[in-house]
């Protein structure tokens, strides 16, 4: 027989405590600093629950048992942001597991499912603390050798974005609310680049955009 929306109705919900939160809040009842009562509604926690877990009878979480432990979860989380952070990230394909989708659902506050770009070896290792320091001292001897210091007007910035027409797109998991995040691969499309160029004191030059090929069409 199907299921009614009657059935829906009238069948028990259940909700899924952070396992922390719950232990705080039993730890504030047992040493007398909330009631009960009141740290139920603090914290929106069923009484019934909450003394269930007082008396530590019926204290599992309502859903399937997961193949790892809490700690075993929390190790994958991490390492999946740590490999993101360094240009392989993994993708749902390379991780072969069956349940993913429960496991990016039970941590979503940390980690997401995003569309990572292609990023050159040789642009990922230009980013190193050396080369860092060693062009912000080149950046001064030039500012200072050439008279700049109270002239930022005559200091222009340029820096570009680029358009590739890669197909290989590929979404990895990353800590959620990252910047767009990249992986480590070449490109081998096309690139249409956009120069924008800046001075110290805001004022812009006109845009250039770099095509590919030789010619630049009317349209």
């Amino acid at each position: 027989m199907p299921r009614s929306k009657k059935d829906d109705e009238i069948r028990r919900k259940y909700k899924s405590y952070n396992e922390e939160s719950m232990k705080n809040t039993v730890s504030q009842v047992k040493n007398g600093t909330l009631s009960v009562k009141r740290a139920a509604e603090i914290y929106g926690i069923n009484r019934s629950t909450l003394i269930n877990h007082l008396k530590n009878y019926k204290c599992k979480a309502v859903d399937h048992p997961t193949v790892l432990t809490l700690q075993e979860e929390k190790l994958l989380v991490n390492s999946l942001i740590k490999l993101a952070e360094w240009g392989f990230g993994l993708d749902r394909f390379k991780l072969r597991i069956a349940w993913i989708k429960s496991f990016e659902n039970r941590w979503k506050k940390e980690i997401r499912n995003r569309v990572a770009q292609n990023l050159p070896k040789n642009r990922a290792e230009a980013c190193s603390l050396e080369t860092l320091n060693d062009f912000y001292e080149k950046f001064k001897n030039a500012i200072e050798g050439l008279d700049l210091s109270n002239k930022p007007q005559n200091i222009f910035n340029c820096d570009e974005s680029g358009f590739q027409t890669d197909a290989g797109i590929q979404k990895i998991l990353c800590r959620k609310g990252s910047n767009i995040p990249h992986k480590l691969g070449n490109v081998t499309k096309a690139t249409y680049t956009a120069l924008v160029c800046c001075s110290a004191i805001g004022e812009y030059l006109p845009l250039f955009v770099n095509y590919k090929g030789q010619h630049l069409y009317a349209t």
